[in-house]
């Protein structure tokens, strides 16, 4: 089964594949620390969250950037 993107005109929010919701979490929280994304996944049978993947920002907003 191919994965379905959601996204609206300007983000990309989420991926459905074979039954399983992953997201890309923005939330200090679960981050704890920059250059650092959180990846969610949620089975969308149960509601039940499976699995949290952290892993390096392969694209990290440098300060000079975030200010333009």
């Amino acid at each position: 089964m191919e994965a379905l993107d959601l996204r609206c005109d300007h983000k990309k929010h989420g991926e459905l594949k074979d039954g399983i919701l992953y997201v890309k979490c923005s939330s200090r929280f679960c981050k704890h620390e920059p250059g650092v994304v959180v990846i969610h996944r949620w089975d969308v049978l149960t509601g039940a969250r499976r699995e949290d993947q952290r892993f390096r920002d392969p694209f990290p907003v440098r300060k000079k950037e975030q200010a333009a």
